[in-house]
């Protein structure tokens, strides 16, 4: 079929026997680079691909950018994340991104234009998360991940809109918190004391750190002696994206805190001092503790987390709970100083939170 008559700057229609589907072109000029922009729409019918057209028209109008209708969600994501990141953003944040824009966001809409993306496109890749038991906190990033990406690509003048703004998030599975009473502390500590990182389980729940800032303290920020012991928060043990572990700032000025510490938590630390002492003794030249950290490896390594966890299930068992992992320990130590009556603000400091809600 010969292509048809038009009014100048309509763009051309015509039917290719080739792909066996109308096709509309548009001649938009020369660009910046030199070639010619020519975007061209495909469609089943002849008004199918002139209603395109016109979109085409109308989006070029307003200032489209229409060299990058190609330009796939994965595209996009990556320049987002090499460009327009806070450059104050911290590695574990920005590690945790990437991981997650490469992963199920990627696997749902990474590979289609941004340009063709609609609402429900957003909203089906987060009911297929919510059906995986994805708790709601994870809903709430991806969207907030997907929308910051689309949020770029308008700036670049890639999409007039962002199909993302008004989505909402679903409900997540809300994730069953274990609490322990006194008496069920009292057990765990018990038992702790007869395994080699029992001082570790000791300082975390006495005191509410995060199993990072735990495995983060090192020697030159506890002070046992003197009328005032303390310790300092001041870094934490992160996993990278390359599986090294290393030392992070705190992300958040709460986080940072400096903690009078109880007889029970002094005790802990001088025992764990010594415990050093004979654990060092006994690797010998294989010691290396670089970074002078209070709970290390049996030769002085960054405690793996894994193994931290598979300790704290054995524990568990001998203690006759249910579960526990490092993350309850912080949990029950907010439990245990509410039910011994410290207020809600003395508790929230202890802990690092930016507000009085304890979680």
């Amino acid at each position: 079929m010969a292509r048809e008559r038009r009014e100048r700057g309509e763009g051309a229609v015509y039917y290719s026997k080739e792909r066996q589907r109308w096709v509309g072109q548009l001649d938009l000029g020369i660009a910046t680079s030199g070639k010619r922009m020519r975007p061209a729409v495909f469609g089943n019918s002849h008004q199918e691909v002139k209603d395109k057209l016109a979109a085409l028209r109308e989006a070029h109008r307003k200032g489209v950018d229409l060299t990058t209708r190609h330009i796939t969600f994965d595209e996009i994501a990556a320049i987002w994340l090499q460009r327009d990141l806070d450059e104050r953003l911290s590695e574990p944040t920005r590690s945790n991104y990437e991981v997650l824009l490469a992963g199920r966001i990627s696997r749902a809409i990474g590979r289609r234009k941004v340009v063709d993306l609609r609402t429900e496109d957003i909203e089906k890749m987060l009911l297929e998360l919510q059906e995986l038991g994805r708790s709601a906190r994870y809903l709430r990033l991806a969207l907030n991940l997907t929308r910051r990406v689309l949020d770029y690509a308008m700036r670049r003048d890639i999409v007039l809109r962002n199909v993302a703004d008004r989505v909402r998030a679903p409900a997540g599975p809300t994730a069953e918190r274990y609490g322990l009473t006194v008496k069920q502390a009292r057990r765990l500590l018990e038992v702790a004391a007869g395994y080699r990182l029992g001082n570790l389980v000791t300082v975390s729940l006495l005191l509410g750190l995060r199993p990072g800032e735990a495995a983060g303290l090192t020697w030159e920020n506890v002070v046992t002696k003197g009328d005032r012991p303390t310790i300092a928060v001041a870094a934490s043990l992160r996993r990278t994206s390359l599986g090294a572990l290393v030392l992070v700032a705190p992300k958040t000025r709460t986080s940072r805190r400096t903690l009078e510490i109880p007889a029970p938590v002094v005790d802990a630390l001088k025992a764990q001092q010594q415990q050093q002492k004979t654990d060092r003794a006994a690797a010998g030249r294989a010691w290396h503790n670089s970074h002078d950290l209070v709970f290390t490896s049996e030769v002085g390594t960054p405690l793996d987390p894994s193994n931290v966890r598979r300790m704290l299930s054995t524990m568990a068992t001998e203690a006759g709970l249910v579960h526990l992992h490092p993350h309850m320990l912080r949990h029950a130590a907010a439990s245990l100083m509410s039910a011994a009556g410290v207020p809600i603000e003395d508790i929230s400091d202890t802990l690092g939170h930016r507000s009085v809600t304890v979680a």
